[in-house]
Parts: C-alpha cells; structure tokens; sequence
C-alpha cells in the first residue's frame, strides 16, 4: 500500500471508530449518569474539556464546524456539572470503558497504540488545540490488561490530531463548515450538526474542498512519516481498520 493510501485508510478507520463512540447509545447513558441530563451538553464538555476553562465562545471557534450558539450553551451548560478537566476525565474512562466492551477482541491493540504513541510523541503541536489537549490526557496502563481502553485512547488522540489539521485547511480555504457538511454529505447530515436552513450548497467550491481533503492527507502522510516507516504506517492503517471491524462486529445488532 503507498503510503498515503495507507495514511487515508488509518485515517477513514480511527476517524470512524471515534464517531461510533461518540453517538453510541451507552455514551450517551454514560453522560446521562455522570450527572449531564443533556449528553450533547457531556458531549461538548467531554471531548472539549481538555481546552481548560475556556469560553463558549473560544470552544465554538475551535470546534468550528458546529453552529456556533449551540456548541457554546452546550458548553456552559456541561461544565456546570463538573467543570471542564472533570468533564475530560470522565469522557475519557466512558471511551476507555467503550473499548473494554466491544474491542477486547480486536487484534494487535498493544501494537495499535506503540505505533500511535510514536506519532502522538513526534507531532509539534502548533495550532493543534485539541491534539494537544487531549495528548496530556493521562492513557490507560500499558499491557495485555487493559490494551483495549489504551488503544481506543490513543486512536481518540490521532482522530484530533487529523481534524485539527483539517480545520486549519478548511479554515484557510474560505470553504464555510454549511458548504463542507453539505458538499462531503446531505441537509440531514447538515442539521445534526446545529445549522439551520437555508443551506449554502457550496457548489462553486467543490473543487477547493476536494483539495482540503487532499492537502489533509498530504499533511497526515508527513506527519506519520515523521515518525513512522512506510511498512509501520501501512501497519497501522491494516490494524486500525481490523479494529474497527472487530468493534462493528462486537457491537449490538
């Protein structure tokens, strides 16, 4: 596999195995017992805890692809709970606890997050907000006792740092996040996210998003290579896509 295909194909898989974490059911329970009666609200103060007291404001801008007014009553509204570190901190035991679920019988989890770790370790962490954040996140202990909540950590780690790096491109191509949901998806997809109609179609853009998508590829294939050689990062795309198959699998019909 070249190595920016491999680079695309890790990115696809952890990105994905985030996404079902994120809007799984039993996260969602997780919030609700953690004291968040809106789980958008432990949602938003969960994955963003990491910024520290920050303002909705400031959160919004770095989320960026949500409607703005939503993202920041989202956030004031979960770190009334248990602040934002809390919030972090229990959203990272609810998404090592999601592994420990369905992804103990995923192979190479041990290797998953060596290889991820050596990444997260090489990365300047420049205009990378949540990256570095969630990079200070203490990570489940080493070892075959708890390989999977340390591999789906790590993973959650990589996810950030590509959507980081896609946020800045997508930023600096003028594309706007409405034109991006509704050029790379559809109105529903659109909606989930806080914007309301009407919907720019972005369609005189098309070819300056299919170029963030390309410029983002490029920059993940740097980065991995940074750290990684061509066969550990081909290593990591073939691991990560098996784990997120062994986690589809695993999960409730």
């Amino acid at each position: 596999m070249r190595t920016s295909e491999a680079t695309r194909a890790a990115g696809a898989a952890i990105g994905e195995f985030g996404s079902i974490f994120m809007l799984h059911p039993q996260t969602f329970a997780g919030s609700v017992a953690a004291g968040y009666t809106n789980p958008l609200a432990g949602y938003v103060a969960g994955r963003g805890g990491v910024l520290g007291d920050a303002t909705g404001a400031t959160v919004a801008a770095i989320f960026a692809i949500f409607e703005p007014g939503m993202t920041a009553a989202l956030w004031d509204e979960g770190v009334a709970v248990r602040g934002a570190a809390g919030a972090a901190a229990v959203y990272s035991e609810q998404l090592a606890e999601f592994a420990r679920t369905y992804l103990g019988d995923a192979e190479g989890l041990d290797r998953i997050a060596e290889l991820g770790e050596k990444v997260i370790a090489a990365t300047p962490g420049a205009g990378l907000p949540m990256f570095v954040g969630w990079r200070a996140m203490p990570l489940a202990g080493p070892g075959n006792t708890d390989a999977p909540a340390r591999a789906a950590q790590v993973m959650f780690v990589l996810r950030e740092l590509r959507g980081d790096v896609h946020l800045n491109l997508l930023s600096a191509s003028g594309v706007s996040p409405v034109e991006a949901h509704m050029l790379g998806h559809d109105e529903h997809y659109t909606r989930m996210f806080g914007w309301s109609e009407p919907f720019a179609d972005g369609a005189d853009k098309e070819d300056r998003y299919a170029e963030v998508e390309e410029a983002t590829n490029r920059r993940m294939t740097e980065i991995l290579h940074a750290a990684l050689n061509a066969e550990e990062i081909d290593e990591l795309a073939r691991l990560s896509t098996s784990a997120l198959a062994a986690l589809k699998a695993a999960l409730p019909a």
